[in-house]
């Protein structure tokens, strides 16, 4: 019984280490392109004369880490001028500054200020690492016309992915790109063309519906100008074949390239096989393990037969009686005062109920992507994303953030500064845009 329960655990050790190897390698190119897609933003330009949109398209974030800094997008959007925003909807836009131009791509440049998390930097990859008929993919925000004036909103989620391969290499005003069978529509000019690692080959610069054909520039224009200003970026990592064989010819000498120091990305010294990698040192850590417990089983059982039990070692003249050692009384903790963090409905659209903080944070709006507590859509005093309200714990306080268009107020009618942290007592109050919208904040022991 004990052989076979054994031999049981290792099939289905075996049997998962099979599967972790087949799943790695068919998941890993779309966990690649989904965190790619994570990186893509939309570009806008305004015109602040008369507020009316000049042009739009996408970009993809590039550079250190979080929170990033520079902005990769195409050079025709932004080149008839106006106030760039990177626009994520109405009442979330930060402002960009244009920062070079180089052949057909431009950098923009944003304050670090902005605390906007969870874009990662894109890893850039080099001409030589794309052939013909190589599998890429175009990530933007495409919109259905050219007339568009209240763009929908443009998160991750809402990028589009469309898969081609590279038909043949062409020139864009004087600068080498890709042609592509990719689908490119308005509003992706600017975003990234990745290969099936989510590596960026390209930036999309020209679209069917414009000239008849899509291209991308080549992105050693990118990575050529962010090494001259001495920006970090994050190189792709690209997997080297050692051959063995004595009779293959030796390598031509090449010049060797200037060292980039970048920051390493998720994937790390392991590359773009790294899930893999760590897939298979997981089942080799879990087969080790395994072993060592069947062993210690072993010499568990083995010791066990070799010592006496109690009743074989008492003396015949009577009885053994076995006794439970009594446990050690536990000992007892001051329980530590209870309480909770609540927003209070005063009046308006929550009036009358008590709101509990999701770890220590309630964020009221209408977008319930980005918020937990959710007001109607026609509601548009009201901002997606209105206001975030946290709990110190260490000196029981409240803090207030604003991000809203028509503003947060305090019950003096002070009204918050965007981004800008507000300290509140337990038992003050604030109210959104509207001063029939009022809530309280307290601490309930």
């Amino acid at each position: 019984m004990h052989k076979k329960f054994v031999f049981n655990r290792f099939i289905i050790v075996w049997l998962l280490l099979f599967l972790l190897i087949v799943l790695s390698n068919s998941v890993l190119a779309n966990s690649s392109l989904e965190k790619a897609r994570e990186s893509v933003v939309r570009v806008i330009v305004i015109d602040p004369a008369t507020g009316g949109v000049v042009n739009f398209g996408s970009g993809f974030v590039v550079g250190g880490e979080a929170p990033f800094e520079y902005v990769a997008t195409c050079a025709r959007i932004i080149e008839q001028g106006g106030d760039i925003y990177i626009w994520r909807a109405r009442d979330d836009q930060i402002s960009a500054e244009r920062y070079l131009t180089e052949g057909d791509i431009a950098l923009l440049e944003l304050d670090p200020r902005h605390l906007l998390y969870g874009y990662e930097p894109l890893e850039l990859a080099r001409k030589e690492m794309v052939s013909d008929v190589d599998e890429v993919y175009a990530i933007g925000f495409p919109v259905p016309s050219d007339e568009m004036v209240d763009f929908p909103a443009a998160f991750p989620e809402d990028t589009t992915v469309t898969k081609g391969i590279v038909e043949k290499g062409v020139t864009l005003r004087g600068v080498g790109a890709y042609q592509t069978s990719a689908a490119v529509h308005w509003g992706s000019s600017g975003g990234p063309l990745t290969n099936e690692d989510g590596q960026v080959i390209g930036v999309i610069s020209r679209y069917a519906h414009q000239d008849g054909e899509n291209a991308a520039v080549h992105v050693d224009y990118l990575t050529g100008a962010l090494i001259s200003r001495g920006i970090d970026f994050v190189p792709a990592q690209e997997e080297v074949v050692t051959e063995t064989d004595p009779d293959l010819d030796p390598a031509p000498e090449v010049d060797e390239e200037p060292e980039v120091t970048a920051p390493v990305n998720g994937n790390g010294i392991l590359g773009t096989h790294g899930p893999l990698i760590i897939g298979l040192s997981a089942a080799a850590f879990l087969i080790i393990v395994l072993a060592l417990i069947l062993v210690a089983r072993k010499r568990k059982i083995s010791a066990a037969m070799a010592t006496p039990s109690a009743q074989q070692a008492a003396p015949a003249a009577g009885p053994v009686t076995m006794t439970r050692p009594e446990r050690e009384p536990a000992v007892t903790q001051a329980k530590r005062p209870q309480y909770r963090a609540v927003i209070k409905g005063i009046a308006g659209q929550f009036f009358g109920q008590n709101l509990e903080l999701v770890d220590n944070q309630l964020v009221i709006g209408r977008d319930p992507r980005l918020s937990q507590l959710i007001y109607p859509q026609d509601r548009e005093e009201i901002s997606r994303k209105h206001v975030t309200i946290s709990f110190d714990e260490r000196n029981h306080k409240f803090i207030l953030e604003d991000s809203s268009s028509n503003g947060t107020y305090l019950s003096s009618n002070q009204k918050l500064e965007p981004g800008e942290k507000y300290y509140l007592n337990s038992g003050e109050r604030f109210y959104l845009a509207d001063p029939n919208e009022v809530f309280e904040v307290r601490v309930e022991s």
